[in-house]
Order: C-alpha cells, then sequence, then structure tokens
C-alpha cells in the first residue's frame, strides 16, 4: 500500500482525535508526496492541529500515546489563491499540454458549491516513513506549513493578469531562486505535470471516497 497524503474538507480546527466535525468530507490523496495543489488550498492561515486518522500507534501503551498532527486551514483563502494560480496555469497548459487544461476545467467543477470552513491535511503516513519519534513527527508538519505558507506567498505575488501572470510563472518554474517566487520551481505544465517522477506534482486528482473515511462528530461517538 502506497503511503499518502490526505486532503480533507471539515467544519472545525480539531484540538485532539476526539474533536470531530459535524460535517467531514474526503477531497483528494497523494501517495508518497504533498503536491502543490495541496499546498496552495492549505496555505489560509494553516495551523497545527490534531490527527484525525490515528491517535497514536498500535504498540503505544494506553496510556503513553504518541501524539500525532495535521493541519488546519482556512478554506475560504486558500480557495481563492487555487482559483488565481489555476488562472496562470491557463495559458501554459494551452501551450503545452493535451491533458491539463481539461484537468484544471475539472478541478473547478470539482469545488463549485463546495465551501467548508476549514481543510484538514493529514501526512502522517508519509512522515512515519521515515521517523515515529513525536518530536521529530510534529517537526515534519511544522516544516510543511511553512512550504504552505510559501506556496501562497507566492501565489499572492503573481500579477492578476492571467497572460503576465503565467509568463511570471512558467519564469519561475524553471529557474531555482530563493525569492518568494522559488516555490514554483519544479511545476511542469505540460503532460508530465502530475508524473509520478516529477518532484512537485501539480496534483488534480479529486475525489470524495479516500483510503482512510474519516468519522464525523456523530459517527464517532457513535462508535460507526
Amino acid at each position: 500500500m502506497a503511503n499518502r497524503a490526505y486532503l480533507y474538507s471539515l467544519s472545525n480546527r480539531p484540538s485532539t482525535y476526539a474533536d470531530r466535525p459535524e460535517c467531514l468530507s474526503g477531497l483528494s490523496e497523494w501517495a508518497y508526496d504533498v503536491p502543490f495543489s495541496y499546498r496552495v488550498l492549505m496555505s489560509g492561515n494553516p495551523k497545527l492541529c490534531a490527527s484525525l486518522i490515528s491517535d497514536g500507534f498500535e504498540d503505544d501503551a494506553p496510556e503513553d500515546k504518541t501524539r500525532l498532527y495535521a493541519i488546519s486551514s482556512e478554506f475560504e483563502l486558500g480557495i481563492a489563491r487555487f482559483k488565481k494560480f489555476i488562472e496562470a496555469v491557463r495559458p501554459l497548459a494551452a501551450e503545452t499540454s493535451k491533458y491539463l487544461a481539461s484537468m484544471l476545467d475539472e478541478t473547478l467543477a470539482f469545488f463549485e458549491g463546495n465551501n467548508p470552513r476549514y481543510l484538514l491535511l493529514e501526512t502522517t503516513e508519509l512522515d512515519c516513513m521515515y521517523d515515529n519519534d513525536e518530536a521529530v513527527l510534529r517537526g515534519a508538519v511544522e516544516s510543511e506549513i511553512e512550504a504552505c505558507r510559501k506556496a501562497g506567498a507566492a501565489v499572492d505575488l503573481l500579477p492578476e493578469d492571467p497572460k503576465i501572470a503565467a509568463d511570471t510563472l512558467k519564469g519561475a518554474s524553471e529557474k531555482e531562486s530563493n525569492s518568494p517566487l522559488g516555490a514554483f520551481h519544479g511545476l511542469l505544465f505540460n503532460d508530465n505535470f502530475d508524473d509520478a517522477e516529477n518532484d512537485l506534482p501539480l496534483g488534480l486528482y479529486w475525489t470524495d471516497v479516500l483510503f482512510y473515511q474519516l468519522r464525523n462528530k456523530i459517527e464517532f461517538e457513535g462508535g460507526a
């Protein structure tokens, strides 16, 4: 089984494993990486929160559970940035890819009418590939929060005109930089935009059926 990052929409910022939202839905999952789309979506005031996937490891003593973390963010700002990013990608997609433009359309259609208050990014599976120490795992999630902030800051710097923004985006994706626009470096806008070998996939796969179907408040309290 692949280790994945999982993206959900929900109605709260979980403070504990048992702090379940009233409303909860899957959005996407991605094997062995956190794609750029997730980071832009999660850029709306991202904060450390409790994981809802697990409250520790199977071999933990009941009185000494490893605390696992996830990331919570505000949907409204994240989706606004994501839509701006998509409009900057469109001119590039028209020039270099047979499939990217249609995937952008499918992405917007998926989020149409989807207006949760918060998003949840779970990276525990990925982080546990390298270490199971609680402090190390927390540090990995905090590093991902910083990556989300940088992705959002990069989108904010794109010009409002999509064609000019596309030129800026293309240049930044091709040249490594220490500037805020360096967050775009490594993105591809040809037909390999989501290739498994790509170090920074766009991440345009969306579904509400994920490997981990998290339980909402009623399901959790009812033992479903």
